[in-house]
């Protein structure tokens, strides 16, 4: 796991942003998503995917209004065949958190992680 994501969570959680479980959580979908995807997510590659996910978690966690995702944006990210992989990391988060993530935040999720995959995957070929 890239020390710089690991610095980014620990600098969210110094400020008050997110707890330690969530940090935590989020610590560990990294490393359940680089094993299913063979891939290293690094600050390069990842910190928008890492950080939106933890600063949502932590939202989700305080009740607060998730926005809701444009929904031609939607309907783009799940025509990407990766978009059927998410529930397992969706339902990972939730039972870790015992929260629920609304179907808007998991659109964006989404959306950074299939980012993340399609980059990697350019740059192998």
């Amino acid at each position: 796991m890239n020390k710089l994501l690991v610095q980014r969570l620990e600098i969210l959680k110094g400020a008050g942003e997110i707890s330690e479980k969530i940090k935590d959580v989020t610590l560990d979908f990294i490393s359940k998503f680089e094993e299913k995807y063979s891939l290293e997510m690094t600050e390069e590659n990842a910190s928008m995917l890492v950080t939106h996910l933890a600063m949502a978690l932590s939202r989700i966690k305080k009740g607060e209004k998730i926005e809701e995702m444009d929904e031609m944006a939607l309907e783009e990210v799940k025509e990407n065949e990766i978009y059927d992989d998410f529930p397992e990391f969706y339902d990972f988060i939730e039972k870790r958190l015992d929260i629920e993530i609304p179907e808007s935040e998991k659109g964006y999720i989404a959306l950074h992680g299939c980012i993340l995959i399609l980059n990697n995957k350019g740059k192998e070929e």
